[in-house]
C-alpha cells in the first residue's frame, strides 16, 4: 500500500496537476534528452563485448583481462553511487549531466590515443565514472519533471537504456569491428555521446523548486537521512537478485544455445540482439499500462516470478524452433521488473527531496548483480550443468519476488499542500 508523505514536506497537491499540464511539453523534451545521454553512455559501456576477440588479438590479453575491460565499470558503479547522489544535490543534474559525458568523451580518447592495457583499462574507469554518474542523474531528472502519477511511461523508456544499446552494439559490431578494427566500437560511443552532450546542455535543466516533484537539489536534503532510510536497501536488495539472474542469463544463454543447439556463435548472440531490441518495445507497452496499476509493488512482484519462469524456459525449451516465441516473450518479461524499478524508487523515501539518495542505494545493488551473476551463474553451469544454472537464476528471482512484498512506499499524491493553501487564502484575501 502507498503511505502518504508527510504533507509539509512533499510540497505536491492538486495544483501540481495544473503546472505539469503546462509544462508537460518542457518535461518530454528534458526526459528524451536525458534518455538519449544514458543510451550514449551505455553504448560506451557495452562497447567491449561485442568486439572481445578482436581486442584479444590487438592486445595480446587473455579472456580474464578482457573481461575486466566490460565488468570494471560495475566496479565503479558500486564506489560512485552515493557520491553521485551528493553531486547531483550539490550541484545539480545539469552540471552532473554534463560531467558525466565528458568523462565518457574524455575516457575514450584515452583509448584511442593508447593502444596499451594498462592505460585502456583506467580510461574504462574513467568512462565508468560517467556512466555510475548518470544512472542516478537520469531517473532522479525524470522524478523531478513527471509527478508520481505521470512517471510511468518514461521511467519505462529509461529502464531499457542499457538494453538498447546492447542491442545496438550487438548489431553493429560485426559491421564496425571487421571495417575499423576494436577502434570502430570506440569511435562509434564517442561520436554518440558527443551528439548527446550538445542535446543535453541545450535541452536540460531543473525546473523551478515549485514546479519540481523530487528537489533533490534542496539544501534541506540530508543525504545521512537517505541512507538510513530502509526501504530503499530492501529495492537494492531486490534489484540485486534480479540483476544476478538477468546478467547472469543475457552473459551465458548464448554460450547455451551454441552448446545445445549447435549455433555458431555469431547466430546466438543475433538472438540476444533480438530479445534486447524487442524490450525496448516491450518497455513502451509496460509503460503505457503502468501508470493505470494500482498496486505496483504486486505487479513487481508477478514480473520477477514471470521473469525466473523464462529464464527458466529459456535454457531449457529443447526444441530449437521455439526460438521466436520464446524471444517475443522474454522480451516483455525482461522489461517488466525495470520499468516498475525506476517508478517506484523514489516512493521508497519519505521526502521526495531523497530521491537522489534513493536512486543512488539502488544503483549500489544494481551494478553488484551485474558484477557477481555472469560468474556465479557461470560457476554454476560449469559444475552442475545449463538446467541448474536456469534452476538458479529462477530462485534468485522468486527471492527478489518474496523481498519485494513488505516495501512500504510513500505517495506523494496524498497530501495537503500547506504553500498552495497559503496561496489560496492570499487570494481571497
Amino acid at each position: 500500500m502507498l503511505e502518504p508523505a508527510p504533507a509539509a514536506l512533499s510540497g505536491r497537491g492538486e495544483g501540481s496537476d495544473v503546472r505539469f499540464a503546462m509544462n508537460t511539453k518542457k518535461a518530454w523534451i528534458v526526459a528524451l534528452a536525458t534518455i538519449f545521454a544514458g543510451i550514449a553512455l551505455a553504448l560506451v559501456q557495452n562497447k567491449v563485448a561485442p568486439c572481445m576477440l578482436v581486442l584479444q588479438e590487438a592486445l595480446h590479453i587473455d579472456m580474464a583481462t578482457a573481461g575486466w575491460l566490460s565488468s570494471v565499470f560495475s566496479l565503479v558503479g558500486i564506489v560512485i553511487a552515493i557520491p553521485a547522489a551528493v553531486i547531483l544535490n550539490k550541484i545539480g543534474p545539469k552540471k552532473g549531466g554534463i560531467i558525466a559525458l565528458a568523462c565518457a568523451i574524455g575516457g575514450s580518447l584515452i583509448g584511442l590515443a593508447f593502444e596499451n592495457t594498462a592505460v585502456l583499462m583506467i580510461s574504462r574507469i574513467i568512462e565508468g565514472m560517467g556512466v555510475g554518474l548518470m544512472s542516478v542523474i537520469g531517473p532522479a531528472v525524470i522524478a523531478m519533471w513527471f509527478p508520481e502519477a505521470k512517471r510511468g511511461l518514461p521511467m519505462s523508456i529509461w529502464a531499457v537504456y542499457q538494453m538498447c544499446a546492447q542491442a545496438v552494439m550487438f548489431f553493429l559490431g560485426g559491421v564496425l569491428t571487421v571495417n575499423f578494427g576494436w577502434q570502430g566500437m570506440w569511435w562509434f560511443g564517442l561520436a554518440a555521446c558527443v551528439v548527446a552532450l550538445i542535446f543535453y546542455i541545450v535541452c536540460v535543466k531543473s525546473p523551478r523548486p515549485e514546479d519540481s516533484y523530487a528537489d533533490v537539489e534542496s539544501e534541506e536534503v540530508s543525504i545521512a537521512e537517505g541512507i538510513k532510510s530502509p526501504f530503499p536497501w530492501l529495492m537494492s536488495a531486490v534489484t540485486l537478485c534480479f540483476c544476478i539472474a538477468c546478467f547472469g542469463f543475457v552473459n551465458w544463454v548464448a554460450t547455451c544455445w551454441t552448446d545445445i543447439y549447435g549455433w555458431s556463435v555469431d547466430e546466438s548472440n543475433n538472438w540476444v540482439a533480438c530479445f534486447s531490441l524487442g524490450a525496448v518495445v516491450a518497455a513502451l507497452v509496460w509503460g503505457s499500462i503502468l501508470n493505470k496499476v494500482r498496486n505496483q509493488k504486486v505487479f513487481g512482484s508477478l514480473m520477477l516470478v514471470l521473469y525466473g519462469v523464462v529464464v527458466l524456459w529459456g535454457m531449457v525449451f529443447g526444441n530449437p524452433m521455439l526460438i521466436v516465441p520464446f524471444v517475443i516473450v522474454y522480451a516483455f518479461a525482461d522489461a517488466g521488473f525495470p520499468c516498475v524499478l525506476w517508478t517506484m524508487t523514489a516512493l521508497t523515501v519519505k521526502k521526495p527531496e531523497l530521491a537522489g539518495v534513493a536512486l543512488g542505494v539502488v544503483s549500489i545493488g544494481f551494478n553488484l548483480g551485474i558484477l557477481l551473476g555472469p560468474p556465479l551463474i557461470g560457476a554454476v553451469a560449469e559444475s552442475f550443468g545449463w538446467t541448474a544454472a536456469a534452476i538458479t537464476m529462477c530462485g534468485f528471482c522468486v527471492l527478489a519476488a518474496v523481498l519485494l512484498l513488505p516495501l512500504k512506499l510513500y505517495s506523494q499524491n496524498q497530501v495537503v499542500v500547506v504553500e498552495e493553501s497559503c496561496e489560496v487564502i492570499e487570494n481571497v484575501a
